[in-house]
């Protein structure tokens, strides 16, 4: 072995490489700093190398970079080796050492085939610049769509809190399912007394819609449905159920396989209360719609007749319209169609007549041109409300001045015609002349005034002879006063003092129509308050212990024909419940009524709550001159008398007013 380094190193076996070169300076000093800047530029490159590699790690590739450092390195010592052959020839070292470099750039040439493409595969700057340039935007991009979802949970949140729909979110992987707390609300559950898993929602379904609402989960898993909806029932806390809609969409990962779906729940109770209501009033249209059908087919058959009706009607308008042309330029009237500011734009030969105009010379006057003056003030006025919509149609009396200026008497009745949308366009304007009229009017009034004077004298007399009947009758009443203070017999004494205060009370009838405006009536109310007090003063009654109730119709009033027989069946019942009905030391009530209904009947009726009339009292059988008087008044005046004493007694007389 040291035989064969000695001969390795060996410096005597050859000639210097200088020799080759002739030891010309020249071409020793070229070679010679060639080969020494060519093996530091070698020694160089590697050294960068290295110290590119060690500080940029994630460059790939990195082992080809120490290769190309080693073959690099090796290069550089073969021409520092040049150098040293110059002067000493180790030519065994410097083979060696080219072997190895040889070695080296063969090793890196092989690795270096396969690494080709892949070094071509790596990006250009420009395509790092355009993927650097995507990847800011998509890290803005990102950063939005983090602010837009940071958003969307906030609205989520609010919308969880103020929407009035329950709201659930299921992970189907896991059964978990998240419930709003409105969706618990909704139940009559607390937030806390539900838990979040799937059993929550499923066992709370009306037994009757369950497979329902399994089935339409399945067909929407299976996508057949592009939502999940159903409408059934679920358990509430109290034990009743509500209807809700409930609403959802599932969401698919990349295999197709449901991962989680999202609903809505809504209280639709009220709804379906309403249906049910609906479905119930449906039935009942559907019967009457039959019924109706049954009807609209006569209807129709009807209404083919009408049809054929409206067409013979709508010749005959056509006719009728011909005719009213006809009739206007012939009617018995003037008629006249009249401009909004008073311009005559039509009008027939009757008003021409009235007025000794011919059309032309009308249509160049206003109505304001032939108005007497003292008449255009209302004219005007009733103008003002038509237009104003406030009337329809107005009539008044007017004087017109004829063309040879004298004045001729109108009755004017006006009408506005109007567009369709409301807008004024016409008056239409009807005048009769009514001159002669007038001329009989003013005989008419003179022959009313007279009328009215005779009549006036009539009154006069009339409220006479009622005054001079009642003052004789008073006359009479008194007489029979005066007489009775000459009768010792008590019962010939009660006898004169009853028709004594009969008399008055006729009497007191013709003091009332007296008093009365209207001469023929008297208010029968009014006349009963007096004739009752003029009878418990007469019998002297205690008001303490006998009460009076008068309950009176206002709208009673009766003719002398009515009010005598009428007051004197009140005088002789109420004589009758002072005498008879209440003995010494009884109190009571007398109730008197009178009423009228709207077919005229009237109804007289008398009661006390004294102490009755005998099982078997007749009074057609009783010997008693005031119940005769009662029951002839009665027949008198063609009424009905009704008699009841189980209870006190009530006598109710019932006549027709004519």
């Amino acid at each position: 072995m040291m035989e064969f380094l000695n001969n390795f190193f060996s410096t005597s076996q050859f000639i210097p490489h200088g020799h080759c070169y002739l030891w010309k300076p020249e071409l020793v000093r070229l070679h010679l700093i060639s080969d020494v800047l060519t093996g530091l530029a070698y020694y160089s490159i590697p050294v960068m190398l290295v110290y590119f590699v060690r500080k940029r790690q994630d460059m790939p590739f990195r082992w080809i970079f120490l290769m190309f450092g080693t073959f690099i390195v090796a290069c550089g010592t073969t021409h520092l080796m040049d150098v040293w052959t110059l002067w000493y020839p180790t030519y065994w070292l410097s083979g060696l050492i080219k072997a190895i470099t040889a070695f080296a750039s063969v090793l890196t040439a092989i690795e270096l085939v396969p690494l080709i493409p892949q070094a071509l595969a790596l990006p250009s700057p420009a395509q790092l610049e355009a993927t650097n340039y995507q990847l800011a935007k998509e890290i803005a991009e990102r950063i939005r769509t983090e602010e837009v979802l940071k958003e969307s949970e906030q609205r989520w949140q609010l919308a969880l809190r103020g929407n009035n729909d329950g709201i659930w979110d299921w992970n189907v992987k896991t059964n978990e399912v998240f419930f709003s707390p409105r969706w618990k609300e909704m139940l009559g559950y607390e937030d806390d007394e539900i838990s979040n898993h799937l059993d929550e929602r499923v066992t709370r379904v009306h037994p009757d819609d369950f497979d329902r609402v399994t089935q339409a989960v399945e067909e929407h898993f299976a996508q057949k449905t592009p939502f999940y909806t159903t409408e059934h029932r679920v358990l509430c806390k109290d034990g009743t159920y509500k209807w809700i809609l409930d609403r959802g969409q599932a969401l698919w990962d990349e295999d197709g396989n449901v991962v989680r779906m999202t609903g809505t729940q809504k209280d639709i109770t009220e709804r379906k209360k309403a249906e049910e209501t609906l479905s119930n009033l449906l039935e009942e249209l559907e019967s009457k719609v039959e019924e109706r059908t049954a009807e609209l087919t006569i209807i129709n058959e009807s209404l083919q007749a009408e049809i054929t009706e409206r067409h013979r009607i709508e010749e005959a308008l056509r006719e009728s319209e011909e005719r009213f042309r006809a009739a206007f330029h012939q009617a018995a009237v003037g008629i006249a169609h009249v401009a909004i500011d008073g311009r005559w734009l039509l009008v027939n030969q009757k008003f021409c007549d009235i007025l000794g105009y011919t059309a032309e010379e009308v249509q160049l006057l206003t109505f304001q041109d032939i108005t007497h003056p003292d008449d255009l003030n209302a004219d005007l006025q009733y103008i003002d409300q038509i237009l104003a919509d406030n009337i329809q149609t107005y009539s008044m009396e007017k004087r017109y001045f004829r063309k040879d200026s004298s004045i001729v008497w109108v009755n004017l009745t006006v009408s506005l015609m109007r567009e369709v949308c409301g807008e004024p366009k016409y008056f239409i304007s009807v005048i009769e002349d009514i001159t002669e009229r007038q001329a009989a009017l003013r005989d008419r009034k003179q022959w009313e005034e007279q009328i009215q004077a005779s009549l006036l004298e009539k009154e006069v007399l009339l409220k006479e002879i009622y005054h001079r009947v009642k003052n004789n009758l008073q006359v009479i009443s008194s007489l029979l006063s005066l007489q009775s203070a000459y009768i010792k017999d008590q019962h010939d004494l009660v006898i004169f003092k009853q028709s004594q205060q009969r008399i008055a009370s006729m009497a007191l009838v013709h003091e009332k129509l007296y008093q009365s405006q209207d001469l023929a009536k008297i208010n029968f109310g009014e006349y009963i308050q007096d004739l009752v007090a003029s009878l418990f003063s007469a019998y002297e009654v205690d008001r303490d212990a006998i009460a009076l109730n008068i309950n009176i119709d206002d709208r009673v009033f009766l003719g002398l024909d009515t009010a005598i027989p009428c007051s004197l069946i009140i005088h002789e019942l109420v004589s009758n419940s002072l005498k008879y009905a209440f003995p010494v030391g009884r109190n009571g009530t007398i109730h008197i009524g009178i009423k009228k209904n709207q077919d005229h009947q009237v109804t007289l009726t008398v009661s006390d709550d004294g102490i009755g009339l005998p099982s078997n009292f007749n009074f057609k059988k009783i010997a008693s001159l005031g119940w005769q008087l009662v029951d002839a008044l009665t027949n008198q005046i063609s009424g009905n008398l009704n008699i009841q004493g189980a209870m006190g007694v009530e006598c109710q007389v019932t006549f027709t007013l004519i």
